[in-house]
């Protein structure tokens, strides 16, 4: 450990935050989906292609997903899904990389990724629910609502889990700290982005009293190592909650013959996956306030 003058000496410039920090992903995006993504975004570079338009094309990714859901049969309905779901995570990565690339990260870009996101899982559940309409009646819509609502709760967790820990140890704004410049924009891209938060916090209790805590700005130096040993296992084992899981929960379930064991995938054991790591979440956040509050006051870090 270095000594608490360390702590007081001017700190040397920061490098950017990374998008995907290696140390909480999961294989398939480390290894697969995010080299993809970073080729698509490097093709981009040089191209009059915004990042707000490779979000949108990610839409068109997933409806191509729905309608393969809607019109093919056993098994091509879930193998051409896949594809188009597996394009959907490329561009759905692409965006965020090219926008960081080229300087054009901003709130609002962050706001109208969450909405391209939200909108292309809601095609795909309602392809999903007419499916089992088909097979089961007008009680698939039930089903299918409770799933898509544990699912806008069980991202937002995921997220969230991502977002401040790269706020913690790299430094990097979220929505939690721009929301004013969003509300900027208008009353809706405003309301969207409270609602987010409201979430946010709801899946991640106490991280708002860690903040109010942070009198030295302890998100950085040893402070950020110290999170980083705190949540970057955690983080990792939430990668049940990421659109990866689903997609896959998706797929073998349309080749098991019925949506259903995926609605019902996601409101049980994904539900019960959500609240231990919401449980966990509040328990260290609350392990770091009293941390915070007591020797971050003197300038020391945490202790071994």
């Amino acid at each position: 450990m270095k000594s608490s003058d360390s702590l007081a000496s001017p700190a040397a410039p920061t490098p950017p935050a990374p998008g995907r920090p290696a140390e909480i992903e999961e294989p398939t995006n480390r290894y697969l989906v995010h080299p993809l993504s970073r080729a698509v975004a490097t093709a981009l570079i040089r191209t009059p292609i915004t990042p707000n338009q490779v979000s949108v094309a990610s839409v068109f990714m997933a409806a191509g997903a729905g309608g393969c859901f809607l019109t093919l049969s056993w098994p091509w309905a879930a193998l051409g899904g896949l594809l188009f779901q597996f394009a959907w995570h490329v561009l759905d990565g692409a965006d965020g990389d090219l926008a960081r690339r080229t300087g054009r990260a901003s709130p609002v870009g962050e706001l109208m990724d969450g909405i391209c996101d939200h909108l292309s899982q809601a095609i795909l559940y309602l392809a999903l629910a007419t499916v089992l309409m088909r097979q089961i009646g007008p009680s698939a819509w039930a089903l299918a609502i409770a799933a898509a609502l544990s699912h806008f709760i069980q991202a937002n967790a995921y997220e969230t889990g991502r977002k401040t820990y790269r706020s913690w140890v790299y430094g990097a704004g979220w929505i939690r700290q721009t929301l004013g410049s969003v509300e900027k924009r208008g009353p809706l891209q405003g309301a969207l982005g409270r609602i987010y938060l409201w979430v946010s916090i709801f899946t991640n209790p106490g991280e708002d009293e860690v903040e109010r805590s942070d009198p030295l700005g302890a998100g950085d130096g040893e402070w950020g190592e110290h999170y980083r040993e705190l949540f970057a296992p955690l983080i990792r084992s939430s990668f049940w909650l990421s659109g990866n899981t689903r997609t896959m929960a998706i797929f073998v379930s349309l080749l098991a013959g019925s949506p259903a064991w995926f609605f019902l995938f996601e409101v049980t054991a994904l539900n019960l996956a959500l609240v231990w790591i919401t449980v966990v979440r509040g328990r260290r956040n609350a392990a770091l306030v009293r941390e915070l509050s007591g020797p971050s006051l003197r300038g020391e870090p945490p202790g071994r």
